[in-house]
C-alpha cells in the first residue's frame, strides 16, 4: 500500500540522515520516482461533502507547546510555534492516493445502490489505524496524546454518515502523518528535523479536530480536510534525507503556515470573531480562504517525482512566500496595516505562484493518457475541488433518472469504461452508495464551466493536465471545452 512504502522508505532513507544533518549539501539529487499514480495522487480522490462527520473527543496534546487548541470565537489564538512568547523565542521557520480505475462490482449500481463504504476505504481506515497504533508504542511520551487523538479521528471518521470525500482525505492524512511519526521515532532523524516534524504532527492533529467540529459548515469542512491532506503529502519528501535543504526548508514552513492559516479562517475561528478584540472585518479571512487550496496544489505538484528539481524549487520557494503571507493576514495580532501592506503582496505573489504551478507541472514527463483515462482523471479532480452545491446545480440534468429520488449528497469519482463513457460514483442524500454511466462530452463540458482555464492548475495540481489532454482530444472532434486550451492555444 502507498502509506506503507512511504513508510518504509522514510525509515530506510534516516540510515544517512545523521551524517546529512552536519551539513546537508544543497546539491543532492531528488530521489527516484516514487509509486505515484499518473496525476500526483488527486485525480482518484474523493468529492466535496455537504453533511459533518462526528466531532472526535478531546483535544490532541493540551501539554505541547506546538500545538493550536481547536479555535473557537471565544478562544485566544492556536499557538504559533514561530512566534516568540514571554518565557521563550523560537527561531523563525525557513524557507496520495492514487486513482482506483477498477470497475463497481457487486452492488453499488444506479439500480442496487448501497448503504455500505467502499472496501478500499475501509481498508485504508483499518490499515492507517494499524500504523498509527504501532506508532504509538514508538513515539517520545509527548507525541502519546496526539497520536491518540488522530487515532480518534481516523476511527470516528468511519461510519455511513461521512462522505467519501472527508474519509478519503483522513485516511490520507494520516498516512502522510505516520511517515513523519517513523522519522520522529527513528533515533538516526536530524535532531532539529525531529523537532519540525513533531511541531508538524501536532498542529496538523490539532487542525483536524478543529476541522470535524460541530458547527464547521460541510462543505468549508471538505475544502480544509483537502488543504489538510495535500499540504501533508508533503511530508515523504521532507523526510527523505536525498531532498536538498533548499528545497525541504520551504516545504516545512508552508505545512506550518497554511495549517495555521487554515485553522484561523474557519468559521469558528477567531479570525472570523465579532469579538471587540478580534478583526470584525470578514474581508482577511476570505482572502485567506480563497487561497488555500491555490496553496495545496502546489504542494501536490512539489510532492510529485516526477516535477523536475528546477521546478520543483522554485515552486516550493514562491508557495512559501505566500503560505508566509496567508499566515500574516490571518494572525489577529497582525496590525491593520501590516494585514494591508500583507493583501496588497498576496494578489501580485499568489500570481508568480499560478504561473509556476502551471510551468511545474507541464514540465512532468507523463505518458499520453487515453481520452476515457484523461476523462476521468480530470472528473475526479473537479469532484475533489469544487463545492458540492456548484457541482449539484452544473450536473443536474445529467444526473441518472435512478438518483433523482433521493438526491445527491457526494459527486465522489469517475472511473474510465470507454472513450465515450464514464462510470460516476456518488453518495446519496439516505448515505447509500451508488455509481451509474455518464458521457464523456456533455460531463467535461459541464464541468468546464465551473472551473474556467485560468484556474485549472491553482484548483487541480497536476490533474489540470488532464483536463487539458481531455480538451485537446474533444476539440479535435470539433467540441469546445469551455475556456480551456484549445488546439491553437496549446
Amino acid at each position: 500500500m502507498a502509506r506503507i512504502s512511504r513508510r518504509h522508505i522514510c525509515q530506510a532513507a534516516n540510515a544517512s540522515v545523521l551524517a546529512a544533518a552536519l551539513a546537508l549539501p544543497a546539491g543532492l539529487s531528488i530521489a527516484a520516482a516514487n509509486s505515484q499514480g499518473p496525476n500526483g495522487g488527486t485525480a482518484g480522490a474523493p468529492a466535496q461533502t455537504t453533511e459533518p462527520p462526528p466531532s472526535p473527543p478531546g483535544p490532541s496534546d493540551p501539554t505541547g507547546p506546538e500545538t493550536p487548541p481547536p479555535p473557537s470565537a471565544d478562544s485566544d489564538p492556536p499557538i504559533d510555534p514561530d512566534t516568540p512568547t514571554e518565557e521563550t523565542t523560537s527561531p523563525p521557520s525557513t524557507p496520495n492516493g492514487t486513482p482506483d480505475t477498477t470497475q463497481p462490482t457487486g452492488p453499488g449500481t444506479t439500480d442496487e445502490p448501497t448503504s455500505d463504504t467502499s472496501p478500499e476505504q475501509n481498508a485504508g481506515v483499518d490499515e492507517a489505524t494499524t500504523s498509527l497504533t504501532e506508532e504509538k508504542e514508538r513515539v517520545p511520551e509527548e507525541l502519546t496524546g496526539t497520536v491518540e487523538a488522530l487515532i480518534t479521528i481516523v476511527t470516528t471518521v468511519d461510519s455511513p454518515e461521512t462522505l467519501p470525500q472527508d474519509k478519503q482525505g483522513i485516511i490520507e492524512s494520516a498516512e502522510n502523518l505516520s511517515v513523519a511519526l517513523a522519522a520522529i521515532s527513528d533515533p538516526r532523524t536530524p535532531p532539529e528535523l525531529r523537532k519540525e516534524l513533531t511541531a508538524i504532527v501536532k498542529q496538523v492533529t490539532a487542525a483536524l479536530e478543529a476541522f470535524n467540529a460541530p458547527g464547521v459548515p460541510p462543505e468549508e469542512r471538505s475544502m480544509l480536510i483537502l488543504v489538510a491532506k495535500r499540504t501533508t503529502s508533503t511530508l515523504d519528501m521532507i523526510c527523505d534525507p536525498d531532498t536538498p535543504q533548499d528545497v525541504r526548508d520551504p516545504m516545512i514552513a508552508t505545512v506550518k503556515d497554511t495549517t495555521y492559516a487554515a485553522m484561523m479562517s474557519h468559521s469558528g475561528s477567531p479570525a472570523g470573531s465579532t469579538d471587540a478584540t478580534q478583526p470584525t472585518n470578514p474581508g482577511p479571512q476570505q482572502d485567506v480562504s480563497n487561497n488555500l487550496v491555490p496553496v495545496s496544489s502546489s504542494s501536490e505538484i512539489v510532492q510529485d517525482r516526477r516535477t523536475p528539481p528546477k521546478e520543483r524549487e522554485e515552486l516550493a520557494k514562491i508557495t512559501q512566500q505566500v503560505s508566509t503571507l496567508l499566515k500574516k493576514i490571518s494572525d489577529p495580532r497582525t496590525s491593520p496595516g501590516d494585514r494591508s501592506k500583507a493583501k496588497k503582496e498576496l494578489d501580485e505573489k499568489t500570481s508568480r505562484m499560478r504561473d509556476q504551478q502551471e510551468d511545474s507541472a507541464s514540465a512532468q514527463k507523463r505518458p499520453e493518457e487515453s481520452l476515457g483515462k484523461a476523462a476521468a482523471f480530470c472528473t475526479s479532480a473537479i469532484f475533489e475541488t469544487t463545492r458540492e452545491s456548484d457541482l449539484m446545480a452544473g450536473l443536474e440534468r445529467l444526473v441518472p433518472a435512478q438518483w433523482e429520488d433521493e438526491g445527491v449528497k457526494d459527486f465522489w469519482k469517475a472511473q474510465e469504461k470507454s472513450n465515450d463513457m464514464l462510470e460516476v460514483l456518488a453518495q446519496l442524500r439516505n448515505n447509500e452508495h451508488t455509481h451509474g454511466p455518464f458521457e464523456v462530452v456533455p460531463l467535461v463540458t459541464a464541468l468546464a464551466e465551473l472551473v474556467p482555464r485560468e484556474e485549472l492548475f491553482g484548483t487541480l495540481g497536476g490533474s489540470a493536465l488532464s483536463c487539458r489532454q481531455t480538451a485537446k482530444y474533444l476539440n479535435e472532434e470539433g467540441i469546445t471545452v469551455g475556456t480551456w486550451p484549445t488546439k491553437t492555444s496549446e
